[in-house]
């Protein structure tokens, strides 16, 4: 129903921009011809202010040089080299890294730091997802040394059986619970971070370059967390899940494709850019075979307790990727020698390809991120006991966190973005040791928190600065530490809002429209209509879901003491 309802959306959509076709190539001629004498006009007057500084610079150089601190005027906007010459010893307030290209780092990927850091983060990660499981091996231990009470072991043993057991169905009893009602920080959460990617590729990309609201820090790490819970959610087999997945891929990059077919972009030498946004679905639909096994063996375990072959065979083989992609990192293979871009070099081919090959320079780091984090997944649910699973959480984000601080390359955001889609996997079955104070505290205390991200922000740096990572390891560590405490704020349930009114029912089916079109509109009617027209969507969606009210639009009601 949701893959015949969206075709017949952009069928109808389709037939209506066909209809309009001359109008919109007229206007879209008319106002590219427009952007580039704007274009042209400024870059004559940047020429011009050129000239006139270097004059200038000749016949007064004491005023052309930078200002120094005692001439600096707070009023004035600073230039970058100001920023750099007067604020360079303000770590507090001020940043060295004024803007976010990703291409120096104080510790890069290749150096010794690196590589000693790394196997230690590996082996410690392992080590505390083996101590999960210590207590019951301690127990088996001490009876095996003491013949005389192996028989009270073997009732010892027997007895925390049952309570494993008790436990187990307690818990089982509790996500059914948690499942059979709506979790609406999620919905709330997909919706505002489709809200986001609409600004960033609608003309505002100065919303994310400037963090405002926090969107670096929440807006993509939340999309990513929430596809991981979802999937853990579905009661569709793998191959039902991949294939609605590959109907949302169809719908937007056929839309994305007539755009640039109706404004005459050369998508042919460049079809990643045809593909776009919808390459988040593409991840979806990697994981999906990849994750699978994970998502088998968290969910056999909660019933039974069971540990089949397979969760032991994928364990190992991801133990052996990730080891093997580990000893290729301390050996220094940092891919100095990047055979895709040399392979495309000389050719006219993908500007989009040129761009993003260097990642598979850091292949190994890549596999040790996402390797790494399937192993220590699937570890746990092999060894962990029920009463330590709350830790496991908190171990994965560890493992990516931490390599985000310390071991820094460009374009890295994709590797921790992929562990965070586990993370949601994981902690949704699993969810956090402690979720329940901290959601307690951050309700109580949120204002507290709001003035501790904002001293953590860095109003001075520009830039995606989650996909290229600033240049100090201070100011890495003061990036992700927001996005840290806003990942386990949302993970551990204290942004709980309510939905009275329903309006994330029909709003979720937007979000899923707008995700899909918005480049369309962007790429047909420019900024800001293209924008316009994406959100002057929501009330066709409301009157459309209208007549329908959902069940779950209300909050669940506690259940009244038979005792009153």
């Amino acid at each position: 129903g949701l893959a015949m309802w969206i075709s017949n959306l952009f069928m109808c959509e389709l037939q209506l921009l066909l209809l309009l076709s001359p109008q919109i190539v007229r206007s879209i001629s008319t106002a590219r011809q427009e952007q580039q004498e704007l274009v042209n006009r400024a870059s004559a007057n940047q020429t011009l202010n050129s000239s006139l500084h270097s004059l200038r610079a000749v016949l007064e150089p004491e005023r052309a040089a930078p200002r120094v601190l005692q001439d600096f005027n707070p009023d004035d906007v600073p230039t970058e080299e100001e920023l750099k010459q007067n604020f360079s010893g303000d770590w507090l307030f001020h940043v060295k890294t004024t803007a976010c290209h990703g291409n120096a780092f104080d510790n890069g990927a290749g150096t010794s730091i690196s590589r000693t850091f790394l196997p230690f983060l590996c082996v410690g990660c392992v080590g505390l997802v083996l101590w999960s499981s210590g207590e019951r091996l301690r127990k088996r231990e001490r009876g095996d040394r003491d013949a005389d009470n192996i028989e009270r072991a073997d009732r010892a043993d027997r007895a925390d059986r049952a309570d494993d057991e008790a436990s187990r169905e307690q818990k089982l009893e509790k996500n059914e619970k948690t499942q059979s009602k709506r979790l609406f920080h999620v919905d709330f959460a997909r919706i505002c971070a489709v809200m986001c990617v609409i600004f960033e590729h609608s003309g505002g990309i100065s919303y994310t370059h400037r963090n405002v609201g926090f969107g670096l820090w929440w807006a993509l790490p939340y999309l990513y967390v929430t596809s991981g819970m979802s999937s853990m959610m579905t009661k569709s087999s793998m191959c039902g899940y991949a294939f609605r997945l590959l109907i949302v891929f169809a719908a937007g990059v056929s839309a994305n494709l007539f755009a640039d077919v109706m404004t005459k972009r050369d998508w042919k030498h460049d079809f990643g850019n045809t593909i776009f946004q919808m390459f988040f679905v593409v991840m979806l639909l990697i994981m999906a075979p990849l994750a699978e096994p994970l998502r088998q063996a968290l969910r056999t375990r909660e019933k039974d307790g069971a540990k089949d072959a397979s969760t032991q065979l994928f364990t190992i083989f991801w133990g052996t990727v990730s080891a093997g992609a580990l000893a290729f990192f301390v050996r220094g293979f940092t891919g100095d020698t990047d055979i895709v871009t040399q392979t495309f070099q000389e050719e006219n081919v993908s500007k989009w390809i040129q761009f993003y090959a260097p990642v598979l320079r850091h292949t190994p780091l890549i596999l040790v991120h996402v390797g790494g984090t399937l192993f220590l997944s699937l570890l746990a649910a092999m060894v962990c006991r029920d009463e330590n699973t709350g830790m496991i959480g908190w171990v994965l984000l560890a493992f990516s966190y931490m390599q985000m601080v310390v071991i820094p390359w460009d374009q890295d955001s994709f590797a921790h973005l992929v562990n965070l889609n586990i993370v949601g996997m994981v902690t949704f079955q699993w969810p956090l040791a402690g979720s329940e104070k901290i959601a307690t505290l951050v309700k109580s205390y949120w204002p507290f928190l709001l003035m501790l991200l904002c001293l953590d922000s860095m109003p001075d740096m520009w830039g995606r600065c989650d996909v290229h990572s600033p240049y100090s390891t201070w100011e890495r560590f003061r990036m992700f530490l927001g996005e840290f405490t806003l990942v386990v704020c949302f993970i551990a349930g204290a942004f709980t809002p309510s939905d009275p009114k329903g309006v994330t029912a029909w709003l979720n089916l937007w979000s899923l429209y707008a995700y899909c079109f918005h480049v369309m509109w962007y790429r047909l009617f420019g900024s800001p209509y293209g924008a316009i027209i994406t959100f002057a969507g929501i009330p066709m969606f409301y009157f459309m879901t209208a007549p329908s009210k959902p069940k779950e639009s209300q909050e669940p009601k506690e259940p009244k003491d038979s005792k009153a």
